[in-house]
This record gives structure tokens, sequence and C-alpha cells, in this order.
């Protein structure tokens, strides 16, 4: 799975708008839901967790994986995005 580095400059909080993004992506991302995005190989590593939601969602949080991401988060990760982008890497 791909990854981005996003620096969000505010203070860490449950009311951030780092934990916003933060929980909404592992939600998006959980394989606890469906469709699932991006599945692990079978040689991942956290199949043999002792923890059946890091076997399940694909993810080695637990944390929000069995959330559902917010209406709008998508929006807000866009403006995000585009806030923060290299203006070399745009088209």
């Amino acid at each position: 799975m791909p990854f981005l580095w996003l620096p969000i400059e505010d203070e860490p909080g449950p009311k951030s708008l780092r934990g916003f993004v933060e929980r909404n992506v592992i939600a998006l991302v959980s394989g606890l839901h469906e469709p699932v995005v991006d599945p692990p190989s079978p040689s991942w590593l956290g199949l043999d967790s002792s923890r059946p939601m890091v076997q399940q969602s694909g993810l080695w949080n637990q944390r929000h994986v069995d959330a559902n991401y917010a209406p709008g988060f998508l929006d807000v990760l866009e403006m995000a995005v585009d806030r923060n982008a290299d203006p070399r890497t745009i088209a």
C-alpha cells in the first residue's frame, strides 16, 4: 500500500485535525469493511497475530479499525493534500 506523509500542524487531541485524519484513514483502509481497499498479502505477519482485530483488519493498529469513516472526510483529506502538494509534482 502506498503511503503519504501529510504534515498537519495542530495540537494533538481528540478534536484535532490530525486526530480526525488518523481515525478516518484507519477506518477507510481497515479490512473489517467491504469492499476491502487493499488486503494484506498471504505472507503478512499480522495474519499470525494473536489479536483477531489485527488479523481481520489487515492493520497492526487496533484503534478505529471497526469505525466507519466520516462523511466528508475525503474532501477534508483532499484539501489537506492540496495544501501540502509540491508544485513540481502537479501535472
